[in-house]
């Protein structure tokens, strides 16, 4: 996902039609502004503006909306967070609570996490990658982390904040469009987006007894994918398929059928160090956990 200065950056290239208009619309130097968009494009392997005659013409291609909606759409979600948990208090403090946030989780999810960390006080949020979430714990980066893991070791505790199914996302259109569900073996022979902070690797193996993550098979593409929407974006022009959780929304074009056979679920946490001592707060939360699947 993109980060602030990132959304600020594409905004003011597709408003301003011009990466040297743009440059001096944010008081830095064109090669400075070209090499930034370079950088970004290379992150989310996808282009983003079409270039035009003349040293520095742009035209934003239809991703560039999809893109700054995303951002904006979680961006929404984490400041009405914060905004409702200060008047709850009925004043603003320093956030002295610091929750990150997995990089998969979806906007249902992370509102609701937010509705019981707001409890415990105001709060500071930072973006985490999967792979490294349990570290900023363990190092003291953050106090809490809104993780999607099939289990945890001895000394973290984690609160349950849903029950997540994974399904199968294609274009419409496939031949999946006529079944009511997949099974896992029905992707053989298909190309498979591998989406490389996807947990469902990590639930196969663990849900199912087994080393195997994916069916034998399946053929990897040439993409590697870290943002959510660029995969899916891959995955509605027809590249391939993919395992998503069912929390994530979906892009218009896309279909999505249940997987069973196995069926597998991820659980959504807010995790703490089990000798945190936000943990004896959190022991007498009573917000239910949502339920979409089996656990």
């Amino acid at each position: 996902m993109i980060d602030q200065q990132d959304y600020q950056l594409l905004k003011t290239i597709g408003e301003q039609g011009s990466v040297q208009r743009a440059a001096s619309a944010l008081g830095v130097s064109w090669p400075s502004i070209s090499k930034r968009l370079a950088k970004i494009e290379s992150k989310l392997n996808v282009t983003l503006f079409e270039r035009r005659r003349g040293r520095s013409g742009v035209a934003p291609l239809p991703v560039v909306d999809r893109v700054l909606a995303e951002y904006e759409s979680f961006s929404k979600t984490l400041s009405q967070a914060i905004e409702d948990n200060s008047s709850a208090n009925g004043h603003k403090q320093q956030a002295n609570i610091r929750v990150g946030v997995g990089s998969t989780i979806g906007t249902g999810d992370i509102d609701r996490a937010m509705e019981i960390a707001g409890r415990l006080g105001d709060l500071a949020i930072t973006d985490l990658r999967t792979n490294t979430a349990l570290k900023a714990l363990e190092d003291g980066h953050v106090d809490l982390a809104l993780l999607a893991e099939p289990s945890y070791p001895d000394h973290f505790k984690s609160y349950l904040v849903s029950i997540d199914p994974f399904q199968v996302a294609f274009p419409t259109g496939h031949r999946f469009e006529n079944q009511s569900s997949i099974q896992l073996s029905d992707l053989d022979q298909e190309y498979y987006i591998n989406r490389s902070l996807c947990e469902f690797p990590r639930y196969f193996a663990e849900q199912t007894g087994g080393e195997v993550i994916k069916p034998e098979g399946v053929r990897d593409g040439p993409h590697r994918i870290t943002n959510e929407v660029v995969a899916q974006i891959m995955i509605r022009r027809g590249h391939g398929v993919a395992v998503i959780p069912e929390s994530l929304v979906v892009l218009q074009g896309l279909k999505t059928r249940a997987l069973v056979r196995p069926s597998i679920n991820r659980r959504i946490a807010l995790v703490a160090l089990a000798d945190s001592p936000l943990n004896q707060r959190l022991q007498s939360n009573d917000i239910p956990a949502v339920s979409r699947g089996k656990d």
